[in-house]
């Protein structure tokens, strides 16, 4: 009788301490009064690395989830989840790939896209709740932040070396001690902070022992070769058909090719002024190329590099979402990002648009890292990254802003009572380093800010053209387009996108949105500050786009907001490896393991063939039908040139909205050549005797006539090109024997 009443109390002890959990509609009602039931705690996931992880003081939530006695519908929360976000985004698709549907039939469409994903929030958060799948942040270090310790010699050499770098890198120029005063600085300040775990002669007996006893064993375990495959989808999607797609050069692409020639010819500029002023790093990436490639001044030397630069982010993208979710989530993250349409565009297009994420992913991987392991190595390598980017493209100068607000929501946080000072000199940490990489522009900053502002001074002020409303107004318009660029339209800049459509793929547009439901809910759960960071970096990463405030018909822009497809494929990893946790929670026999990597493999599979459909048909097909054939008139002018006339005799007459003749020159082979010529010129080359080929537009019917009256022997021919509108005209004239040949026929013709 005792037995059963201590069994009956511990029982009753047992409900209070862990009450019974709210179903679904108890969590809809309380939502809709406004005061919604806390989602219960889950046990905080065991950090892989060496020390031992803070064991967070969360409530346990019961056991595991097992299927067994379970009702069968309870085994499919997060796969109804995930079909109804499918299915909702598959709708938007539809939508932005119908155009001709009526109104009416799109606002039905928009309704049931939105009650689909509202519905797939509610199965979601419900799985969450009930235990389906893990969502816990890894741990961090039982070890307090500790206040950073530097060495005074190399710092002060550091200091020393770096106002040499400033003082000697006046007139926009680098010199030799430019760079060699520039690199001694950020070798002593990196020596002046960088733990050692040893000795320096410790290590170097170390190094030198693994040396003479290097025995080299290549060995590859499953997991290797997974993300080994994972890179080489990644590859083959970046480099197939690289030469052909995109077809044609714009105006851009002549300018960056100048900017390799004067490289090659030995201007060194730190900062180079043409076309609005341009940070240097791709043009000494270009000058590389065409160097140790053999591929000249050259559009597929613009691509290689940035192609280059894309594929080298993938790898932080992965260790990014390692940091996040595991190593799982980090996979899946970088396939999700190797073959998505977005990265795969910007990279290939050979202008300067994967610099951003170039810089950003390894950024934020250092500081996640670092924050998390209170590593101050990792820190270091944070700000060397943040310095490069700067010397990158215009949009990475946000990139401090981020770092800041990574620090700014750690010192927020309640584990940090009593380390605030410490985790401030860790910041100045890595502001000392990043500023120091960025030395050589900053002098060309303060000696000529509108050169170097002048870009971002015209899109945010009014120095270009008045702002149409009040700022804010528009600034939070940008704000909201911007946000809704991953899932329903991602601008209009036919250059550097599909316009008009989502910035994803369905497939990983919907995965991006249970992401953001995860992450938040994790968030709201166990206060992990790089939870919020995650979230909190997408708007910031998107202020190069959203700060077009004089022109927001720029945003939302794919190239100025490239930055924030990291964070947002890694939320979208984040989703899609609940899939194998929740699988496991299933069972563990073998069949359930098969089921999720076929899942995972399927909606892979989707989204690799959508993505590449978007890239290697809508995309090129779209480029190539905007962009003017200065390839075809090239060759055209390389045949003149090689055959009959000479490249001296050749010429594109000039017209409004036309072609751009100095990519004509690069095209063939002429890059110093600029084929321009005005129709009021052509008096000027009646006294040439050689053969002479003009090109024009078909519409130029004045440059026509006054051709036919100043070389009356010329002939008339079309260039039919199989793209519709792209023909142009090509006039002949005969060299000076010729041409008497032809006029003395045609006299006796008359005659």
């Amino acid at each position: 009788m005792m037995d059963e009443k201590r069994s009956n109390m511990m029982d009753i002890e047992d409900t209070q301490n862990h009450p019974q959990e709210p179903t679904v509609l108890d969590w809809v009602k309380s939502v809709l009064r406004f005061n919604p039931i806390p989602i219960p705690e889950e046990p905080v996931i065991e950090a892989d690395i060496a020390t031992p992880p803070v064991q967070r003081s969360r409530p346990e939530q019961g056991a595991e989830f097992a299927p067994v006695g379970l009702p069968q519908w309870s085994q499919i929360r997060l796969p109804l989840a995930l079909i109804l976000a499918l299915i909702s985004q598959f709708t938007i698709e539809t939508i932005k790939t119908s155009p001709g549907c009526c109104v009416s039939s799109h606002h039905l469409l928009i309704l049931v896209s939105s009650l689909l994903f509202l519905a797939a929030i509610v199965f979601l958060i419900y799985a969450i709740s009930s235990g389906d799948f893990r969502i816990n942040p890894l741990a961090e270090t039982q070890s307090k932040t500790s206040v950073v310790a530097f060495r005074p010699l190399p710092l002060l050499l550091a200091v020393i070396f770096s106002m040499l770098t400033y003082l000697e890198s006046s007139k926009a120029t680098f010199r030799y001690s430019t760079v060699l005063f520039w690199v001694a600085a950020l070798i002593c300040a990196m020596m002046a902070f960088w733990e050692l775990d040893a000795s320096l002669g410790q290590i170097f007996t170390r190094w030198k022992k693994r040396w003479f006893e290097l025995d080299l064993k290549i060995t590859l375990d499953r997991w290797t070769l997974m993300v080994l495959i994972g890179f080489g989808v990644s590859l083959y999607f970046r480099i197939v058909d690289l030469n052909s797609i995109p077809s044609e050069m714009v105006s851009d692409h002549a300018e960056k090719l100048l900017d390799v020639m004067d490289v090659l010819n030995g201007k060194y500029s730190i900062f180079f002024p043409r076309n609005t002023g341009r940070e240097a790093l791709q043009f000494y990436m270009g000058a590389a190329t065409a160097k140790w490639f053999g591929t000249g001044i050259s559009f597929l030397t613009l691509k290689i590099g940035t192609v280059i630069a894309g594929l080298i982010t993938l790898p932080y993208i992965y260790l990014l979402g390692k940091e996040i979710g595991g190593r799982e989530t980090g996979l899946l993250s970088m396939v999700l990002a190797g073959i998505g349409y977005w990265p795969n565009v910007i990279s290939r297009v050979g202008l300067r648009f994967p610099l951003y994420p170039l810089f950003v992913a390894p950024a934020m991987y250092y500081l996640v890292r670092g924050m998390r392991r209170k590593k101050l190595n990792d820190l270091l390598l944070c700000g060397l990254a943040v310095g490069l980017g700067l010397h990158g493209y215009s949009p990475a100068r946000v990139i401090p802003i981020v770092i800041c607000l990574g620090v700014v929501i750690i010192l927020l946080q309640r584990e940090t009572r009593g380390q605030h000072w410490a985790t401030i000199t860790r910041l100045i940490a890595i502001g000392f380093i990043a500023l120091i990489v960025t030395l050589p522009l900053l002098r060309v900053a303060v000696e000529r800010p509108q050169e170097v502002f002048y870009r971002t001074l015209t899109r945010l002020g009014d120095e270009e053209r008045e702002i149409n409303g009040p700022p804010m107004q528009v600034f939070a318009g940008n704000v909201g387009k911007a946000l809704g660029m991953y899932v329903w339209d991602d601008g209009e800049v036919w250059v550097n996108s599909v316009p008009h459509r989502p910035a994803l793929d369905w497939i990983t547009a919907a995965l991006l949105c249970l992401g953001l439901v995860i992450l938040i809910v994790r968030f709201l759960r166990h206060k992990y500050w790089a939870d919020l960071f995650l979230l909190l970096s997408i708007p910031i990463l998107q202020l190069p786009s959203t700060l077009a405030i004089a022109f927001p018909n720029e945003n939302p822009a794919t190239n100025r907001a490239a930055g924030a497809f990291v964070p947002a494929f890694v939320i979208a990893g984040l989703a899609l490896s609940a899939l194998p946790t929740y699988f496991r929670k299933l069972g563990k026999e073998r069949r359930h393991a098969i089921a999720g990597s076929v899942t995972i493999l399927f909606l892979l599979l989707i989204a690799a063939a959508e993505n590449y459909h978007l890239v290697f048909d809508e995309y090129a097909e779209g480029y190539r039908s905007a962009a003017w054939n200065t390839s075809d008139a090239g060759a055209v002018i390389e045949g003149f040139a090689e055959s009959i006339g000479s490249y001296d005799t050749a010429y594109i007459v000039a017209y409004p909205h036309w072609m751009d003749t100095r990519l004509v020159g690069i095209n063939a082979g002429q890059p110093q050549r600029d084929y321009a010529i005005e129709a009021d010129d052509f008096q000027d080359l009646r006294s040439d005797s050689r053969a002479m080929l003009f090109i024009l537009k078909p519409e130029d019917q004045d440059s026509l006539s006054k051709l036919d009256v100043l070389f009356p022997s010329g002939t008339l021919s079309t260039f039919e090109s199989d793209i519709p509108g792209k023909d142009f005209l090509l006039f002949f004239v005969p060299a000076d024997s010729e041409r008497s040949k032809v006029t003395h026929m045609e006299v006796n013709v008359d005659e």
